[in-house]
């Protein structure tokens, strides 16, 4: 099991990432707010789902022009295979390459995705949990105009999230 998040340095931090935070960002011209992670792993089907099938879409030009997002191709496809049950595949893609590397942080959005990265002992952090760091830190001025602006590009963010963000109650 890794290290909780609040411990870690984010210098020598393993991060994989879906594509649901990668897009939601993007949408709000947030993305740059990963850079302080150094580096983020994505799986082929990330890459294929953000770059590929979103061309000209919110993220797609930065994702595929920067150097601090690396695509990794996952080994264990049965693993993929199960979880596709359950899961999309690039989420079921980000659970897996994050076990194969180890990984320190899994960016993931959708509740079952969480929950099964939890299960398998991921540490888990969405797009709130982002933009909720980044204004602890100084790197955002107004949560609350981050998550309205999410909100208003059609990411949706349930009650209990977005007032949970503002209550500046720490995630668990």
């Amino acid at each position: 099991m890794s290290k909780p998040y609040e411990e870690l340095n984010k210098d020598d931090m393993i991060i994989v990432s879906n594509a649901g935070p990668l897009i939601a960002l993007a949408r709000i011209g947030k993305l740059d707010l990963l850079k302080q992670f150094t580096q983020i792993y994505i799986s082929n089907e990330v890459y294929e789902q953000v770059v590929l099938k979103g061309e000209g879409k919110p993220g797609s030009t930065e994702v595929k022009d920067s150097d601090w997002f690396i695509t990794k191709e996952v080994k264990n496809t049965l693993a993929v295979e199960s979880l596709t049950i359950e899961l999309e595949k690039g989420e079921a893609e980000a659970i897996i390459l994050a076990l194969e590397l180890n990984a320190d942080l899994v960016l993931i959005d959708e509740s079952i995705a969480r929950d099964i990265a939890k299960s398998r002992g991921l540490e888990v952090i969405g797009t709130v949990g982002i933009l909720a760091e980044a204004y602890e830190n100084g790197l955002i001025k107004d949560l609350k105009k981050s998550l309205d602006d999410l909100r208003s590009k059609k990411v949706w963010i349930s009650e209990k999230v977005y007032n949970r963000a503002l209550s500046g109650i720490k995630r668990k």
